[in-house]
């Protein structure tokens, strides 16, 4: 700081030669960037120094680009000189970054503001209203449209009248830039729909970019668990309507951050009465699938269950969810129909969510804002850059973190050429690209490395599997889901014993030989009882009980010593229509002379 001022002091000095000046400038710009501007906006509003206000707009013209996001901070001031100087520079810069500052600004009751800013308005042809562009730059950010050379490892505020630098890791510096400028709107159309909208999807995506992170083991966010939940506050807080917006532009703009993060809100926030008209029906038929299967879990939390609408849809989605068993998350960037036509038909596969961007800009925008991927696919031949270029900006030392378990395929003619170019590290696919070359691709890819792709998966099954158990308890229709719920008993507790609870309830004898095979080998007391209380249950539905199943409850009578268990099954044996020769060879197996176990 100290270095800084003394420059800044030289810059703008009138006893300094043109050469010093220039000097203390290009140092400044060489080694200090966006960290000058504040020393150089106490100039801008210093009344008593009309020189010095005029050489410290000079020198920010020429940091450019890194002065472009503390200056549009600096226009919140309620200093009306500091704001005039302020919009000079950026007029002298020329950012487009600017526009919608300078639009609202055209209309300011301050008349030297206002006249500088229209001067920047009309050298740029920029047109229509201030909201609706804020709106339209939030939206850009969130989509990692950042400009070459605006990524920053800091965000400015005004505190008490002066610029103050924020750290921000690099996942969330895109949706903090959104968030800034929302918030902006916000001052201006407090009442706006869109508005508030904008401002909670920045909120979701931060929230969900930053757990999303932890889940895959970056442990440089491990301090911002509290503040994620301050974020999702702040969303849930702007209203269900602005949540439902928030969630039908990010599935408009392939947002998952957003999307997701909207979905988990909603889930809490949603309106029962009018739960059919949420935007959570359209996202069961979003292209990614981790969209849809929190949309489908939503929907049950937040219907509880009941006057469940597209329940259909629902239970399909879900009787999806609950099998899976190892999500890897793949991102393909290659252009051409057929790539798409073969991401789409993995991402139907199961344990693989596959998305595809068809440039290089697009494909690292969407690594920088969707950490948590396995696996990135790369073609050799991109319209806009170079896979070196893609490998080198996502997974150069600044972004490291980010993709620190991710692992790199390129889609080559030659595999020997490829070889050469890209090294041994990264994995070759000789295209043409298929569904079937590209699985084989990711899972020979992954061949040994610790993911937490399991742990995922297993959430998306835990919470499908409990969100059946709910459907089932208030009667709903759960038969397209039966089977797969059945398949799912050698599973852990949070995932089986839903499902057995689920079978319980709405099951058929087509799933008993399955509830019977998990009540003979599972090693869970817990999911014993569940099987066998399931099980009871779909027999008091029977005309009669099958004599495999009575066997096998007699046989788990026997070959188990816990009372609790012991208990389920007499209680499911005593619901089944057992025959009689069943029934007496219960009875005898059961039968106990009422003295001491040590005498008997």
């Amino acid at each position: 700081e100290d270095t800084i001022r003394g420059l800044v002091a030289e810059a703008t000095s009138q006893e300094s030669d043109y050469p010093t000046r220039q000097r203390a400038i290009n140092a400044l710009v060489a080694n200090h960037g966006e960290f000058a501007v504040p020393a150089l906006v106490e100039k801008l509003g210093n009344a008593d120094d009309h020189e010095g206000q005029i050489l410290a707009i000079s020198a920010l013209s020429q940091l450019r680009t890194a002065a472009v996001l503390p200056l549009l901070v600096a226009l919140q001031s309620e200093d009306a000189l500091l704001v005039q100087n302020a919009a000079a520079a950026l007029l002298l810069i020329g950012d487009e970054r600017a526009t919608p500052m300078m639009i609202h600004l055209a209309k300011d009751e301050r008349a030297n503001v206002a006249a500088v800013a229209q001067r920047f308005v009309a050298k740029h042809g920029a047109k229509g209203a201030a909201v609706p562009a804020m709106l339209q730059q939030s939206q850009r950010y969130l989509a990692g449209d950042i400009p070459l050379g605006g990524y920053s490892e800091v965000v400015w505020q005004l505190v008490d009248g002066k610029l103050v630098a924020s750290d921000v890791p690099a996942l969330l510096f895109p949706s903090e830039l959104a968030k800034q400028v929302a918030a902006t709107a916000l001052r201006i159309a407090p009442n706006e729909l869109e508005v508030r909208s904008a401002l909670a999807q920045a909120n979701l995506a931060q929230a969900y970019l930053i757990e999303s992170s932890l889940a895959q083991g970056d442990e440089s966010v491990q301090a911002l668990q509290p503040v994620a939940d301050e974020l999702k506050i702040a969303a849930l807080a702007s209203g269900t309507d602005a949540l439902r917006d928030a969630l039908r532009d990010g599935l408009a703009q392939s947002l998952p951050a957003v999307s997701v993060g909207a979905i988990e809100a909603l889930a809490r926030a949603e309106i029962i009465d009018s739960i059919e008209q949420s935007t959570l029906v359209a996202a069961l038929e979003a292209t990614d699938k981790r969209v849809r299967y929190a949309a489908a879990d939503a929907l049950v939390r937040a219907s509880r269950g009941e006057s469940l609408p597209e329940s259909k849809r629902v239970v399909n989605v879900l009787a999806n969810a609950v099998a899976e068993e190892m999500v890897r998350t793949v991102q393909v960037i290659a252009p051409s129909e057929e790539t798409r036509a073969a991401v789409q038909a993995t991402d139907k596969a199961r344990n693989i969510a596959a998305v595809a961007e068809a440039t290089a800009v697009g494909g690292i925008r969407s690594l920088l804002l969707n950490p948590n991927v396995d696996v990135v696919v790369i073609n050799e031949n991109l319209p806009d850059r170079q896979p070196e270029d893609v490998i080198g900006k996502a997974f150069g030392a600044s972004y490291a973190s980010l993709v620190a378990n991710t692992r790199i395929v390129v889609i080559a003619k030659d595999e020997e050429k490829s070889r050469e170019r890209f090294g041994d590290e990264v994995g070759i696919l000789v295209g043409p690209l298929t569904s079937e070359n590209l699985q084989t691709a990711i899972n020979t890819a992954l061949e040994g490395v610790a993911s937490p792709a399991g742990e995922r998966a297993e959430g998306y099954a835990a919470r499908a599997s409990k969100a059946l158990q709910m459907l089932a308890s208030r009667k709903a229709d759960i038969s397209g889901a039966l089977d797969t719920l059945a398949l799912q008993l050698d599973r852990g507790d949070n995932v089986a014993g839903p499902a057995a609870n689920a079978l319980g309830l709405s099951g058929t004898p087509n799933q008993l030989p399955a509830l019977a095979q998990a009540l003979a080998t599972t090693s869970s007391d817990e999911l014993k009882k569940a099987v066998a209380e399931a099980m009871g249950n779909v027999l008091s539905r029977m005309d009669r009980c099958p004599e495999e199943i009575a066997m096998a409850l007699m046989a788990a009578m026997e070959a188990n010593g816990d009372v609790a268990i012991r208990t389920s099954i007499a209680i499911a044996l005593g619901k089944a229509k057992l025959s009689a020769d069943e029934q007496l060879q219960l009875m005898r197996k059961l039968n106990r002379v009422a003295t001491s176990p040590s005498e008997g």
